[in-house]
């Protein structure tokens, strides 16, 4: 209970998992509106499912227990819930959000199977593979319409009937139906053995009683300093949250959202709260310790939101100005913080002052500037920035160490970053092997990694740059044999000479993807690094002409080594 002092304690109890999820379905339990949206990915969800059926621990669900009326969250996986019993003791879910929202949606979801076209419904279909080929893969998602096909629908157990009794004798009856009885024991056996261990999993509630909510997130915090940690906008969030007014975190959502809708995609939630520190005046905007920042800022933070939102799609704008067509490829988050402080302090800058933005921003990505950026770092380029939209003093560039070119394809990587970025603009209209024009960008929005392909598999070259292509072909063809089979004339010839295209329409392909005829002829001939070669040779050429074309001299060596650092 909470004394005359405020003070609070702690109590751990143990809990059947059947249990959590009935207070969660009849309001006892509530998710405040100041946690993070639900963002596991479908391998999380399913990882956890095996999990307890192995019954491994999963963690510590913290609660809060107060009287306190706080706003929460109306729905819990995507389920509606009750609001919180009026005037009676409720436990507030501080950590726990994430693995509470799986469980509960999958397990208290009511309805028919998804459509094929339900994005979002699909997801909290869990199935239970009960013969699976690996004890590793065991559970699976099912996204098409209705159960999953033949050849084998008897071998999967919904998980949703595993909290119900009613609808898992209903899937034995179905089961016994389609199978027989012989074969339907075995398998209901292996089910039944399934959803006991899933019923009978008992969780470790910790309580918090009492205090306020500071007090609960700094608990929160002590319990978490080596575990996965709200993110820095939920937790100041949790202590500025006041009942009439937005959180902090949903204004970022609505920044995060409104720039999604220009066709950019997401960019950072952690940059974009470093934005809203910056602007609102805070020195060290990569501090670990955000809820010591709340409390110096306290409501100061969301003021700055507005101002932040104007300040970000001034900088988005500009990005794509720049040669940045998507905020996936942003090389170093780092670099819109500060670009954002510019914007902030000077909303409509010149010609001259665009121009050196723009070399600013492509020797910071090129030079590994925020490679292992500190908050020294980040506060120095910040000043450095704000002087320069203000003062108009010269922005320092560290011009002796760019290199454009990374030594290895990694989209994990800064450089590689910034180098897909400049290839989608200096070869901006692509053509697929049937030499249809397809949209890059799209196809880089849709899946980056899988986007780019190696075009050969082996292991001096494979990894780089000028060896990937984004370029679709034909279903069940692969992208070597693609090429090859464009047409040439008189066969391969045996004198080694190059082939020459015949076709004007398989030039354009090759030229829409920076191919010189040379590169090709070589894959002809099975010199595979006479494609790397020659298409490097091109690659440097153009990076070379465009450098120059924005004021950044390049030194005789482009190639980088491709940090992996691109998130900070």
């Amino acid at each position: 209970m909470l004394s005359d002092r405020g003070e609070s304690r702690l109590d751990s109890t143990i809990l059947h998992l059947d249990d959590v999820l009935d207070d969660i379905a009849e309001g006892r339990i509530q998710i405040p509106v100041f946690q993070r949206p639900f963002v596991w990915r479908p391998e999380q969800m399913l990882e956890l499912f095996d999990s307890i059926e192995r019954g491994y621990p999963i963690g510590s669900v913290l609660v809060w227990e107060t009287r306190q009326p706080i706003e929460s969250l109306p729905s819990v996986g995507d389920v509606q819930v009750p609001p919180a019993p009026a005037g009676q003791m409720v436990s507030y879910v501080l950590d726990g959000h994430q693995r509470l929202s799986t469980l509960f949606g999958v397990l208290r979801r009511l309805g028919r199977p998804p459509r094929a076209d339900d994005q979002r419904e699909w997801k909290w279909r869990v199935y239970r593979d009960l013969t699976p080929k690996s004890d590793t893969e065991r559970y699976r998602h099912h996204r098409a319409a209705g159960e999953p096909p033949p050849p084998a629908p008897d071998h999967y157990l919904p998980i949703r009937v595993v909290g119900s009794t009613f609808d898992f004798l209903n899937f034995s009856r179905t089961l016994e139906l389609r199978v027989g009885p012989a074969r339907a024991e075995r398998l209901v056996r292996e089910a039944d053995r399934v959803a006991q261990r899933i019923r009978s999993y008992k969780l470790n509630l910790i309580r918090l009683q009492g205090g306020n909510l500071d007090q609960a997130v700094d608990v929160y915090t002590r319990l978490n300093r080596k575990g996965v940690r709200m993110d820095a906008d939920q937790m100041v969030s949790a202590l500025t949250h006041r009942q009439d007014k937005p959180t902090l975190a949903s204004r970022i959502d609505e920044i995060v959202e409104s720039v999604a809708s220009t066709g950019f995609g997401e960019l950072p939630r952690l940059a974009l709260f470093r934005v809203v520190l910056a602007l609102a005046g805070e020195q060290d905007v990569m501090t670990p310790r955000w809820e010591a920042v709340a409390r110096r800022l306290q409501d100061h933070l969301v003021d700055a939101v507005p101002d932040a939102s104007l300040a970000v799609h001034r900088t988005v704008d500009f990005l794509r100005w720049a040669g940045l067509p998507l905020a996936q490829l942003l090389p170093y988050a780092h670099q819109l913080v500060v670009l954002a402080k510019f914007f902030h302090h000077c909303p409509e800058p010149s010609e001259e002052q665009r121009y050196e933005l723009r070399r600013w921003f492509w020797v910071t990505a090129w030079a590994g500037s925020f490679a292992g950026a500190t908050s020294t770092t980040l506060r120095t380029k910040l000043r450095e920035m704000q002087d320069f939209a203000e003062k108009g003093t010269t922005l320092p560039l560290d011009l002796a160490d760019v290199q454009p070119m990374p030594d290895t394809f990694n989209l994990n990587s800064a450089r590689t970053l910034a180098y897909v970025a400049w290839e989608i603009g200096e070869f901006p209209k692509r053509r697929n092997i049937l030499g249809r024009e397809f949209d890059v960008t799209q196809q880089i929005a849709a899946g980056a990694t899988q986007a780019y392909r190696p075009v050969v598999a082996v292991k001096d070259i494979q990894s780089k740059p000028a060896n990937r292509l984004v370029l679709p072909t034909v279903p069940g063809m692969s992208l070597l044999k693609s090429l090859l089979e464009l047409q040439v004339v008189g066969g391969l010839p045996n004198d080694g000479s190059f082939s020459v295209l015949t076709s004007d329409g398989a030039k354009r392909v090759l030229a829409s993807h920076g191919i010189p005829e040379r590169a090709w002829s070589g894959l002809r001939q099975s010199r595979p690094e006479v494609f790397v070669e020659e298409r490097t040779r091109l690659l440097e050429e153009r990076m070379r002409a465009f450098a120059a074309g924005i004021g950044i001299p390049l030194g005789d060596r482009l190639e980088g080594v491709a940090d992996d650092d691109s998130t900070e």
